[in-house]
C-alpha cells in the first residue's frame, strides 16, 4: 500500500489508498461543538429533547462497540444483550433494592462487565465469524434468560422503570433538560476516555491485535488477557447505555434484545468509520435520526399506502452496501481524506508527482 507523509507545523500527516491517519491532539473545533450541545435544549421541544437523550445513551452504546470491534478487531452480534443485562440490572438494583440511582448506574456497567468475563473467556478464544455467531447465541441466551427469571424481571410483561433519578441534591427527569445536562456529560466522559485508551499503552496493544494477532503475540503482548479487557471495557459502556435507555423510556422487555438491534450498532461503525471514536458518534447521530427523517419525507411525498418499516429497511440496507463498496472508512474517514487534501494543498501527492515530472523536463 502506496503511503506518503507530509509534516506541517507539529502535524503529520500520513495518506494511503485507503486511509489518511491524523494525528493533531489540538482540536480546538471541540469546544464549540461541546457549547452548542449544552445551548441546544433552549430551542428544543419536549419530544426534540426525548430523541437527543436517546441519541445519548445510543452514542455510548456506539462507542462501547466501536471499543470491541474497532480498537481490538473483535466482530460482536452480541451487543444487544448487554444493553439489556444493563437496563435489567438497573431496574432491579434501583426498583426492586431500592438502591440509589447512581450507584444502580454503576452497578448496572459493572454488572454487564462482569458477565462479559464469564463468556469473554471461553468465546474470544474464537476469531471472525465463529465468534460473531458465539456472541449471537449469548443474545438469545440473554433472551431467554430474562423469560425464565420472570420473578425479577416480569418476563414478558415488561420491567418498568422509573424515569426520574435522584442525584443526591435534585431530581432529574428524563423527558426534562435538567437530564440531558446528566446524559451528555456521561457521553463525553465516555467519548474522552475512548480517545484516551486508544492513544494508552492498552489502545495500542488493542489495535496491535486488530491489526495481527499473531505479529502481536510474538511482540510479547498477552492476546487471551487483552482481548477480555476489551471485552470488559465494552461491556461495561455497552451496560452502562442500557441503563440509561431504560431510564429515558421507563421500560425494558425481553423483545428490546434482540439481534437488530445489535446489527443496528454495526451499521453505525460502517457508515460512521470503525476505529475512529468520533466515527461512531456520527454513526449513532444518522441511525438515530434517519428514522425520523425517512417519516417525514414519507409522509410529505410519498402515499398512505408504503410501509414505512419496510422503506426503512431498504434505505438501511442500501446505505450499508454504498459505504461497504464505495467508502470503507465511513463518513469520518472520508472527511479527513478531504481535510487532508486541503491541509497538503497544492503539495498533495498527485500535485507533487505533476511537479517533479514537470521539473525533470525543464
Amino acid at each position: 500500500m502506496r503511503t506518503f507523509s507530509v509534516k506541517i507545523g507539529s502535524r503529520r500527516i500520513t495518506l494511503s489508498d485507503r486511509m489518511i491517519q491524523e494525528n493533531d491532539y489540538r482540536k480546538w473545533w471541540i469546544i464549540p461543538v461541546v457549547a452548542g450541545v449544552y445551548l441546544l435544549p433552549l430551542f428544543l421541544n419536549e419530544y426534540s429533547i426525548y430523541l437527543m437523550n436517546m441519541l445519548a445513551a445510543t452514542i455510548i452504546g456506539a462507542v462501547a462497540l466501536d471499543i470491541l470491534c474497532g480498537f481490538c478487531g473483535q466482530l460482536s452480534l452480541g451487543h444487544a444483550a448487554f444493553i439489556g443485562i444493563g437496563a435489567y440490572s438497573y431496574g432491579i438494583c434501583h426498583m426492586t433494592l431500592a438502591i440509589n440511582p447512581i450507584f444502580s448506574l454503576f452497578i448496572a456497567g459493572f454488572t454487564g462487565a462482569f458477565v462479559s468475563l464469564l463468556i469473554g473467556i471461553p468465546s474470544l478464544r474464537l476469531k471472525g465469524l465463529y465468534l460473531a455467531i458465539a456472541t449471537m447465541g449469548f443474545t438469545f441466551i440473554t433472551d431467554e434468560a430474562v423469560r425464565f427469571l420472570r420473578a425479577w424481571t416480569n418476563g414478558v410483561e415488561g420491567f418498568k422503570i422509573s424515569r426520574i433519578i435522584d442525584i443526591g441534591f435534585v431530581q432529574l427527569n428524563s423527558g426534562d433538560a435538567g437530564f440531558y445536562y446528566f446524559i451528555y456529560t456521561l457521553v463525553i466522559v465516555a467519548v474522552i476516555f475512548s480517545r484516551l485508551l486508544l492513544e494508552s499503552k492498552i489502545g495500542r496493544a488493542f489495535t496491535s491485535i486488530r491489526d495481527s494477532d499473531v505479529a502481536a503475540e510474538v511482540s510479547g503482548i498477552n492476546i487471551l488477557l487483552y482481548k477480555v479487557l476489551c471485552f470488559a471495557i465494552s461491556s461495561f459502556f455497552a451496560s452502562l447505555s442500557g441503563a440509561l435507555m431504560g431510564i429515558i423510556i421507563g421500560m425494558i422487555s425481553p423483545e428490546d434484545i434482540n439481534i437488530m438491534q445489535s446489527i443496528n450498532y454495526l451499521i453505525m461503525l460502517v457508515i460512521g468509520g470503525m476505529g475512529v471514536v468520533y466515527g461512531a458518534v456520527i454513526g449513532a447521530v444518522l441511525i438515530t435520526f434517519l428514522p425520523e427523517w425517512i417519516s417525514m419525507l414519507s409522509n410529505s411525498f410519498l402515499p398512505m399506502t408504503v410501509d414505512l418499516s419496510i422503506l426503512q429497511y431498504l434505505i438501511f440496507g442500501l446505505l450499508i452496501l454504498f459505504f461497504i463498496v464505495f467508502e470503507p472508512n465511513g463518513v469520518y474517514g472520508r472527511w479527513t481524506v478531504v481535510k487532508g487534501y486541503f491541509k497538503t494543498f497544492p503539495f498533495n501527492e498527485r500535485k507533487v508527482g505533476r511537479i517533479a515530472w514537470i521539473y525533470r523536463w525543464r
